[in-house]
Parts: C-alpha cells; sequence; structure tokens
C-alpha cells in the first residue's frame, strides 16, 4: 500500500510542479508534458518499490486503473456516487 501512497503521492507532486512552473512559460501544452511526466514518476515509484522492469510497473499501474475504474462503475451504479476523476482517461 506504501507503494501504492506514494506513487500517486509523488504523480501530483510532479504534475502540480511541471503545470505550474512550465505551464507559466508554454501555456496549455504544459498539461499534456505534465501529466506524462507524471506518470513516468510513478512507474518508476512502483519499479523501484516492487523491484520490476518498466513493463512489469506498466502492467501494475494498468491493472490499479482497471480496479479503479471497475469500482468506480460499481459505485456509480450502486450508491450514485463517483470517485474524484483524477485518472487521466
Amino acid at each position: 500500500m506504501g507503494a501504492t501512497l506514494g506513487g500517486v503521492i509523488v504523480y501530483y507532486i510532479v504534475f502540480l510542479i511541471v503545470a505550474y512552473f512550465v505551464g507559466s512559460v508554454i501555456g496549455s501544452p504544459a498539461d499534456a508534458l505534465a501529466l506524462i511526466l507524471g506518470l513516468i514518476a510513478w512507474l518508476a515509484v512502483f519499479r523501484a518499490a516492487f523491484h520490476t522492469s518498466w513493463l512489469g510497473a506498466i502492467s501494475i499501474v494498468f491493472v490499479a486503473w482497471l480496479i479503479l475504474l471497475v469500482l468506480d462503475f460499481l459505485l456509480i451504479s450502486i450508491f450514485h456516487v463517483p470517485f474524484p476523476k483524477f485518472y487521466p482517461f
């Protein structure tokens, strides 16, 4: 759980820093760059925490997003309460 929490925290820190500082220079395209760099940082945390390759980290993140989407759809259909939209798609 620490790797998952750490990955999300690193993602948000990288995303906010890049979006804020690069966004003041190049404008709205900085959000796409911040998203990409944030995801790479998240993958790096998973790679280091689970001692896996980049492909293994990508598969861990993919499975985590898939579980998040299923839980989100279940919560919406049962309780009409969604998760906050923090995932990038």
